[in-house]
C-alpha cells in the first residue's frame, strides 16, 4: 500500500503538552532525522572522559547515564503508544511517573555504550514500525496521558522528545568540569 512521506502533525492531532516536543522535530526527511538520533546520541556521549557519565551537572538531577535510561523507557513506551494508536486501539494509553523508572532501574553499573546500544536498537525498531504504517494508521487518533493524540503525532513527539534532551545534553557537556 503506498503512502506519501511524513509530514508534521497539526496542533489539533495531539494535546497541547506535546507542542514542547513537536515544535522540536519538524525534519524534511522524517524517517532519516528519526534514524540520525540514535547516531547523535552515540556522537555525544559515546566517547565521554571517565567518570563524566555518572556525574551530576547542576541543576539538572540526573546522571547522563540515567538521562539516557530515561530516553530508552520513554522510547519503548512512546513506541507502545505509537503501534496501539495506529492499529486504532482505542483503550486510553497511560501516563508514566518518569521518576519512578530513573529510581527504580539501575542505569549506574551498565556502561554507556550499553545504554546507547539499547536505544539504537530500540530507535531501530521503532523506524522499521514507521515504515510500515498506511496512511490511514498514521491518522488514527488514541489517547495517551489523558489528551489526544495521532500516530503519527506521537511518531514526531518521540522525535522531539531526544530532540529536547539533546538541547540539554549539549548544555550539560558545554559547562565546565
Amino acid at each position: 500500500m503506498p503512502r506519501t512521506p511524513f509530514s508534521p502533525p497539526s496542533s489539533g492531532d495531539y494535546g497541547e503538552f506535546y507542542e514542547t516536543y513537536v515544535s522540536r522535530f519538524q525534519p524534511q526527511e522524517f524517517l532519516k532525522a528519526f534514524a540520525q538520533q540514535a547516531d547523535t546520541l552515540v556522537e555525544l556521549l559515546g566517547d565521554l572522559p571517565s567518570g563524566e557519565d555518572n556525574r551530576l551537572h547542576p541543576p539538572y538531577t540526573w546522571t547522563l547515564k540515567q538521562l539516557m535510561g530515561h530516553l530508552i523507557d520513554c522510547e519503548r513506551i512512546f513506541a507502545t503508544r505509537v503501534l496501539r494508536i495506529a492499529v486504532n486501539d482505542q483503550t486510553p494509553n497511560p501516563g508514566m511517573e518518569h521518576s519512578s523508572y530513573v529510581d527504580n532501574l539501575d542505569y549506574d553499573t551498565v556502561s554507556m555504550s550499553e545504554l546507547l546500544a539499547e536505544f539504537g536498537h530500540l530507535r531501530q525498531a521503532n523506524v522499521l514500525l514507521a515504515k510500515r504504517l498506511t496512511n490511514a494508521s498514521l491518522a488514527h487518533v488514541g489517547t495517551a496521558s489523558d489528551l489526544p493524540v495521532s500516530a503519527n503525532a506521537n511518531l514526531y513527539i518521540m522525535g522531539g522528545h531526544v530532540a529536547y534532551h539533546l538541547e540539554i545534553i549539549q548544555q550539560r557537556l558545554a559547562q565546565p568540569s
